[in-house]
């Protein structure tokens, strides 16, 4: 573990010392739910309404997605696809380190700092935005809540890190990874809530483990979503069946990599 926790400590310094980038990346998307706010504002003051969502739990559920995006969501496969592809990777074979646990070290430390960061920035809109949001009316909501963001951020990692090992087996990963996150974010409710959707959407979204990155979670924060315990399970036993998945995908894309003989 004292490798590992040092891996830790150096990129939260690598983070501190390189904050401009996860600043500017909080405001962009800032200003993007900014842009949403602003949007369901003008369609809820014309008489719309959107589901069984009232102004403030949309408003509500904007501000955790923006938090949910630097907190849970992650971003390694950039690096994983880059090591692979240029052949840095070979440094890992020779070292006493686990490749899955490395990166998940790293994005460990990269989702704490940046999920400061955020935090700050949500606490900051939400008294802004006090009478426009929606609170738990139980203390039990926020400790699930907590576990459906500790179960995403475990998922996310493990999607990320699938895309990202993919490079063993795909010269022009990139175009495709493009395409993969894309589509997981949007299964994922980061885009729109996913039961605004048409029935047979949602059949399908509930029936794939994207939703528990960030809808889930929303959903258990509004005090929406009918069986949390149920979810908790069907999440944990996705985290079990990727996490076995990817140890597996490693080890043979290793044997692929060696026999390409970088």
């Amino acid at each position: 573990m004292q490798k590992y926790w040092t891996v830790f400590r150096v990129n939260w310094q690598n983070a501190l010392q390189y904050r401009g980038p996860t600043f500017i990346s909080i405001l962009g998307n800032l200003l993007h739910i900014s842009v949403l706010l602003y949007l369901w504002n003008a369609i809820y003051r014309s008489g719309q309404h959107l589901g069984s969502y009232s102004l403030s739990d949309l408003i509500t559920y904007y501000i955790l997605q923006l938090m949910i995006n630097s907190m849970v969501l992650s971003y390694i496969s950039w690096d994983i696809v880059d090591e692979i592809r240029e052949g840095t990777f070979s440094n890992f074979l020779v070292k006493p380190l686990n490749y899955l646990y490395y990166w998940f070290t790293i994005n460990l430390s990269g989702k704490l700092f940046e999920g400061l960061m955020v935090l700050i920035v949500g606490l900051v809109m939400s008294f802004i935005l006090i009478a426009h949001v929606s609170l738990p009316s139980q203390g039990i909501t926020l400790l699930r809540f907590a576990l459906a963001l500790v179960l995403g951020g475990l998922l996310a990692f493990e999607f990320d890190f699938a895309i990202g090992i993919l490079a063993f087996w795909l010269v022009k990963v990139n175009s495709f990874k493009y395409m993969l996150q894309y589509g997981m974010f949007f299964l994922a409710g980061a885009l729109l809530p996913l039961d605004l959707f048409p029935a047979q959407f949602q059949a399908v979204a509930n029936a794939l483990p994207f939703r528990f990155l960030v809808f889930f979670p929303i959903q258990i924060f509004l005090e929406k979503e009918p069986a949390p315990m149920a979810g908790f399970i069907t999440a944990g036993l996705w985290v079990i069946v990727l996490y076995i998945i990817l140890r597996f995908g490693l080890q043979r894309g290793i044997k692929r990599y060696e026999a390409a003989g970088h």
